[in-house]
C-alpha cells in the first residue's frame, strides 16, 4: 500500500525536501544545479511513500517564471501562447523499484485537483512510455520535439482548464 501526501514546500521538513530533491535528481531528466531552490519555490509537492515510510515517487505543480515559460514554449514552437498556461507540471519521477505499476499516472492525477480551472503545461523526454497516459488527463502535444540539451528531446503537453 502507498500513502501520498501533498504539501506546500513551505509545510516540509528541510529532510522530506531533501529526499524529493534526491529522488528528482535520481530520475536523471533534471539540472541538479538550483533544483533545491526551484523545489522551494513550486506550489504543491506530492510525496508517494509506502507504508514503512520509504519515497518510492514525487510530483509537483509549479509556477515557472515568464521567461522559462517563454522559452519552452519558443523552443516547442508551441501555438498557443505561453502567458495562456502557469501552472508547470513537473519532477514526476517514480523510484526504480516502483517502475511498471502506473505510479507515474496516480501522482498526475493527484497533482491535477489541486489545478482546477488552470492551464497546465508540462515537458518530458519524446518517448511514449513517458506520457503514454497523457491523453487520460486531457493533455495534448503542442508544438515539435526540441532537444532538451542533455541528449534527448522534449515534447510540450498542454492540458486546458475545464
Amino acid at each position: 500500500m502507498l500513502i501520498s501526501s501533498i504539501f506546500s514546500p513551505s509545510d516540509c521538513t528541510p529532510q522530506a525536501l531533501a529526499d524529493f530533491e534526491q529522488l528528482v535528481i535520481e530520475g536523471g531528466a533534471v539540472d541538479p544545479q538550483g533544483l533545491a531552490q526551484r523545489i522551494r519555490q513550486a506550489s504543491h509537492l506530492l510525496f508517494l511513500r509506502t507504508i514503512d515510510g520509504q519515497l518510492v515517487g514525487v510530483g509537483a505543480l509549479k509556477h515557472p517564471r515568464p521567461a522559462y515559460r517563454h522559452r519552452v514554449f519558443m523552443a516547442a514552437r508551441a501555438t498557443v501562447p505561453a502567458e495562456r498556461y502557469p501552472v508547470e507540471l513537473g519532477w514526476v519521477v517514480v523510484a526504480k523499484s516502483h517502475q511498471g505499476q502506473q505510479l507515474s499516472t496516480r501522482i498526475v492525477g493527484e497533482l491535477l485537483t489541486f489545478a482546477k480551472n488552470k492551464n497546465i503545461f508540462a515537458t518530458t523526454r519524446a518517448d511514449e512510455r513517458i506520457m503514454s497516459f497523457a491523453s487520460d488527463y486531457g493533455f495534448e502535444i503542442n508544438g515539435k520535439p526540441y532537444p532538451s540539451g542533455r541528449g534527448y528531446d522534449l515534447v510540450l503537453y498542454l492540458h486546458n482548464a475545464y
